[in-house]
């Protein structure tokens, strides 16, 4: 199993080159931006990155093509697939915090919708926009046969999902699959959907990958680890939804998160990670449940459960970094990687 690095939005394009090159040396496989409002482009932010490396895969994670007609985002990723020479990738999905800090409705058909974007993005690099496209949700009116395009091969393009159906979606029409944030025990389930989709792909696209957004608390200093992904919390397992989180808490503790979800995005506002009202195991247990966490003396232990998703099926594994990025790449350089070869 191949592990990619997902990078932080504040990070300026210098910082974004330095640690993709640190990632080349150590062998990852692609380092993806984060797309989020008010930050830094998730594209332009990746041109230092793309003039530094040379086997790196490079792109956003993720795009709604409700933020951005699909067009544009064909567009901008078919530009950095030129200026990467075919190392482009981007992640694609319904869309979350930019369309609700931009006050934009989703479409009634939601998975319609999302499947006709990425299918004009994809198939903008494979030539199929020739005679335009017309969708339910989306059209292009005209011809766009993207003459210019040199690159030896176009840009993968992922699906981002956490539900069934969106994840049937985009294991048929699209290159890859990010599926949300889902712990080893119960990725099976998830992996049932992805293959009845992967069934029904037309037989020129390749095979499928499968990804997961997982997020990467582990620090030189097991306190700051614990820390960090503890004031990470309410944006994990869809914000702390009930039949998730009762994965591993009882149905009395998953509760009492829920009445206390308020006290979570507090410690993630004042960023200190201290959630009030609640005993520390509480939410020591999700930290460790949800995401990896914890210190050097638990590497081990994760290891172990990225051998857990290659078992299930996955074919990369995205690890999102925070605070001290080149830190955590350095761990899991010299740590995980090469326990996964």
């Amino acid at each position: 199993m191949e592990i990619d690095i997902i990078l932080e939005p504040d990070l300026t394009p210098r910082q974004v080159a330095e640690l993709g090159q640190k990632a080349e040396q150590y062998g990852v496989r692609a380092i993806w931006s984060s797309n989020y409002f008010a930050h830094w482009d998730c594209f332009l932010s990746l041109v230092p990155l793309v003039q530094a490396t040379s086997r790196l895969l490079i792109g956003p994670l993720a795009v709604s093509p409700f933020e951005m007609h699909p067009l544009k985002i064909a567009n901008s990723l078919l530009s950095l697939n030129e200026m990467c020479g075919g190392r482009a990738v981007i992640a694609m999905g319904a869309g979350e915090g930019n369309i609700d800090c931009m006050g934009i409705e989703r479409p009634e058909k939601l998975v319609r919708a999302t499947r006709e974007g990425i299918e004009i993005v994809r198939g903008a690099g494979r030539g199929k926009l020739a005679k335009g496209f017309k969708g339910e949700d989306f059209v292009v009116n005209l011809p766009c046969a993207y003459n210019w395009l040199s690159a030896p091969q176009p840009p993968l393009v992922y699906g981002t999902a956490y539900r069934g159906q969106m994840m049937r979606m985009e294991a048929r029409v699209c290159d890859g699959v990010f599926i949300g944030c889902t712990p080893p025990e119960v990725m099976a389930k998830a992996m049932l959907d992805v293959q009845e989709g992967a069934a029904k792909r037309e037989p020129d696209m390749g095979p499928l990958h499968t990804n997961t957004f997982w997020a990467w608390h582990l620090k030189r200093n097991r306190a700051d680890g614990y820390r960090e992904s503890r004031r990470e919390l309410p944006w994990r397992a869809i914000k702390l939804q009930k039949e998730l989180i009762m994965q591993c808490l009882t149905e009395e503790e998953a509760q009492l998160v829920r009445d206390h979800y308020d006290k979570f995005v507090a410690a993630w506002f004042d960023r200190s990670g201290n959630i009030q009202g609640l005993p520390e195991d509480i939410p020591n247990r999700l930290c460790e449940y949800f995401t990896s966490t914890g210190g050097l003396e638990d590497l081990d232990r994760e290891i172990e459960r990225f051998k857990l998703f290659g078992k299930a099926g996955l074919t990369e594994c995205a690890l999102r970094l925070h605070d001290d990025p080149m830190e955590a790449l350095d761990i899991i350089g010299e740590h995980v990687i090469p326990k996964l070869r």
